[in-house]
Formats: C-alpha cells, sequence, structure tokens
C-alpha cells in the first residue's frame, strides 16, 4: 500500500490525531498512539494497528519499512511539522502506531494465570512500571482499579513494550473482583502495613496469590483490606515508612516469581 502523505498541520486526520493525547478522545475514538520503534515494533502481531506513521525523512522511511508493513495499518507519511503536533515524545524516533484499543474485560476462565492487582495508583509512570515489572517478573495479568488511563501515552512508554506481552484488565467493583478470585480458592493479599499482617519472607507465599498494590499516598482502601485474607508488608528499616510503588511491586513480585 502506498503512503498518503500529509504536509498540514489542519489536516481533518492530523486535528482527530493530535487529539489522542486527551483521554476523553481515546475512549470516544477507541484509539491510543504508541510511539517509538521498540513499542512499535513490539505491537506488530499483538494488536490491530489503524494507522502507521512515520516521520518524513528518506533514511527513515527505508529503515521502518519493514515495520510498517508488518503493521498492516494504513502508511501515513507526515512533514517534520506535522509530525510534531502529534508526538508528545521529546526525543521522537519518527515513527508511531495509531491502534485501536481491545477488551479489558476479564475473561472466564483465569485459572492457572498469576495475577497481580493495582488499587488507585494515578501516576501513569507507576502504573507502566508495574505493568513492565509484572510481565518481567512472571504474571500473566495485571487488574487495575481506578488507576491511571492505561491508554495514557505515558502509560504505554513506560511498559517498554510489556504492555502488549501481558493481559491486562479493568475492574470497576474492587469488592466484586476480590470475590471472585477468592471464588476461585485465591488468596487476596493488600500490600500494606500491619501489625497483624505478614512480612514478606516470614511466610509461605504460593503461585495462585493475587497480591493487590495501593495508591501512592493513601495505600489501599480500608473496606478494601478487610475484604483480603491477610496483609502483607515490606520489612525495612525505620529511615522510611515507605516504599515507592513501583519499587515496592518489584520487591514483592520478586518474591512471587521464585515460585514454581
Amino acid at each position: 500500500m502506498e503512503p498518503t502523505y500529509i504536509t498540514s498541520r489542519t489536516n481533518p486526520l492530523i486535528v482527530s490525531l493530535a487529539k489522542l493525547a486527551d483521554k476523553k478522545e481515546r475512549d470516544k475514538t477507541g484509539l491510543y498512539i504508541a510511539e517509538g520503534f521498540k513499542l512499535c515494533k513490539e505491537a506488530c502481531g499483538r494488536s490491530r494497528v489503524r494507522y502507521a506513521v512515520i516521520r518524513q525523512d528518506r533514511e527513515q522511511q527505508e529503515r521502518y519499512t519493514a515495520l510498517v508493513q508488518c503493521s498492516g495499518g494504513e502508511p501515513i507519511v507526515l512533514s517534520e511539522s506535522v509530525y510534531n503536533k502529534i508526538t508528545k515524545d521529546r526525543s521522537p524516533d519518527g515513527i508511531l502506531f495509531v491502534i485501536e484499543a481491545e477488551s479489558m474485560e476479564f475473561p472466564e476462565n483465569m485459572k492457572g494465570e498469576r495475577i497481580c492487582i493495582l488499587d488507585s495508583i494515578q501516576d501513569p509512570g507507576n502504573v507502566g512500571t508495574i505493568i513492565r515489572t509484572a510481565a518481567a517478573l512472571g504474571m500473566d495479568r495485571v487488574i487495575l482499579h481506578n488507576c491511571a488511563d492505561i491508554y495514557n501515552p505515558k502509560v504505554i512508554r513506560a511498559t517498554m513494550g510489556a504492555f502488549f506481552k501481558i493481559s491486562v484488565s479493568l475492574c470497576s467493583n474492587m469488592q466484586k473482583t476480590i470475590a471472585l478470585l477468592q471464588s476461585d480458592g485465591r488468596r487476596v493479599l493488600a500490600a500494606a502495613l500491619s501489625e497483624q499482617g505478614i512480612t514478606l519472607g516470614d511466610a509461605p507465599l504460593f503461585s495462585s496469590d493475587c497480591p493487590i498494590l495501593g495508591n501512592e499516598g493513601h495505600g489501599i482502601a480500608a473496606a478494601v483490606i478487610d475484604q483480603c485474607d491477610v496483609c502483607i508488608k515490606i520489612p525495612m528499616t525505620d529511615k522510611t515508612e515507605s516504599l515507592n510503588a513501583s519499587a515496592a511491586a518489584a520487591v514483592l513480585l520478586w518474591e512471587y516469581s521464585k515460585l514454581q
């Protein structure tokens, strides 16, 4: 397919793509942007690409030809000025994919999956980093409740391509989700500082466990903690009260990665 060349910043398609920086527009159109060679490469074959967009540069066009063809998306070449209207990357590679959002609903059967849950984590960088960590440490699915928009470009960028390799589900009712997991014979653990909780390393963990990581400032809601089977805390010195959400996730999920 021959690419479409666009040099006007007021082109209707360009105007609509620039609006994808806004969550409302992403929700309305069902489209989001993944930018950069690595992310686009990971998206190939794993997502439905609507447009494969390249910044006009002969060398780059030749470099990205195979990737654009692999994407299955409509190829579009933009002048630098027009491309810069869409990109939010400070050091753009000159390629981005406009991708169709997929269903984030739970499958009927999650048996055998390793699952972790994020509750009200608002920082896009933290959400993306935790998804990347979860994928790296053997989790199969990340469930998000009241978190930063999964299709926020900062979230997608922070996953470094892991977004396209791990299952992500959204839940609107944490209580129902916990009950669903418990009905499947799983323990749901709240990562929280509690005198009644267990300390990481002092009690056995199971691959079927579903740990919950909470909001950066307020942690996990009390009502959610009450419904969990147990609280689990990371041992720390008295030099600090807590860890960054993504750091806590790395420590906790590392322990789960050791389980067979």
